[in-house]
């Protein structure tokens, strides 16, 4: 396989997961169990395959000279325009709470939350001292990309780093993760009391994704299992209703996310229309992922019976996957095509 080779079965992959989570928060109501419950693992799973294909994508045209500003306005143009997609939607569905008075936060703390929120950092609600809050106000499942961000810069400082040290330094951060894990009883690293959990978190899948590339061989071909295997397997694990044992979690993120995205980067989809549809699932999961939470806030404001469970699904479901397919497909791919122009490839050069 060289360089050009697309991961058919992880773009698939990646976006089951992103669409769990997106299932889970749509079915997270008061006392009563959500559907993937244990998509909270989908985040480790984002983390490790962003390490895997980071590294492939990166890793040689680092070494082979390409610069570190460079480097990081790609990822910035990858990842940013969608990400402010999201926090605009995420102001929008405040100004509607604020209009119907169901804003859970003052317009000061929301406004300083905004704008820094908008430039990739979290935001430490003071003035509700008595509840836990996200460290993005405006769009909740945006921690995540702040700690993916962050991996992305470090990403640049492992790339001389030999096999055998970057096996050391996983297995030390596996161990802060363990112990992030059991100090906060939770996983980690979207709240304003557990958000150091997220170092550890980020870190270990990120170089665990990593290590995945630096011991991938082509030469030995791909390993013979049905991919529907690989994928109800990664849906199996995120709807065991296991979510508030901390333990389980811990389990994913250690092992079984990781033996996920091994089995992924090894496995082919020969399968045209399938390879289709895998490969239009990994283009919608970042945006799906970006986009729904503000779409949830916006319908808890409108709706005039917005815990249903069924008109949850049935409704609000696809219509965020069409809204999300409009934004991505008008809006974020030719911002990121603009951007991506010879002109500022060659203003990048002179930098």
């Amino acid at each position: 396989m060289n360089k050009s080779h697309r991961f058919v079965l992880l773009d698939g992959l990646r976006g089951i997961a992103a669409l769990a989570v997106v299932i889970m928060h749509f079915t997270q109501h008061g006392n009563r169990t959500a559907l993937f419950a244990s998509s909270g693992l989908a985040v480790d799973l984002f983390f490790c395959l962003s390490g895997f294909v980071i590294a492939w994508s990166y890793y040689q045209k680092l070494v082979d000279g390409m610069s570190f500003s460079s480097y990081l306005k790609k990822r910035l143009v990858r990842l940013y325009p969608m990400f402010i997609i999201g926090i605009l939607l995420g102001v929008l569905s405040f100004m509607i709470k604020l209009h119907y008075g169901t804003n859970s936060y003052t317009l000061s703390d929301f406004t300083k939350a905004t704008l820094i929120n908008a430039i990739y950092l979290p935001y430490f609600v003071t003035s509700t001292p008595e509840r836990i809050d996200g460290i993005f106000l405006v769009n909740p499942p945006s921690w995540s990309l702040f700690f993916e961000l962050l991996a992305n810069f470090a990403f640049i400082f492992t790339i001389r780093f030999s096999k055998n040290l970057l096996i050391a330094l996983t297995a030390l951060i596996g161990i802060w993760l363990i112990y992030a894990g059991i100090t906060f009883d939770t996983s980690p690293g979207w709240s304003t009391t557990n958000w150091t959990g997220g170092f550890p978190r980020v870190g270990f899948s990120f170089m665990v994704g990593i290590l995945i590339f630096k011991f991938f061989d082509a030469s030995k071909g791909a390993i013979k299992v049905n991919p529907l295997v690989i994928i109800a397997v990664l849906m199996s694990l995120l709807l065991v209703p296991l979510s508030e044992w901390v333990y389980y979690w811990i389990l994913g993120a250690l092992f079984l996310m990781p033996l996920i995205v091994w089995l992924g980067s090894r496995v082919e989809v020969k399968q045209p229309l399938f390879s289709k549809a895998l490969i239009y699932l990994g283009w919608i999961s970042y945006p799906i992922y970006c986009l729904h939470h503000p779409m949830i806030s916006i319908w808890d404001s409108i709706s005039p019976n917005p815990t249903h469970f069924y008109r949850e699904l049935l409704i609000l479901f696809p219509l965020t996957l069409v809204i999300t397919h409009i934004l991505a497909k008008y809006i974020d791919d030719p911002v990121r095509a603009w951007l991506s122009r010879p002109k500022f490839q060659i203003l990048e050069a002179t930098d």
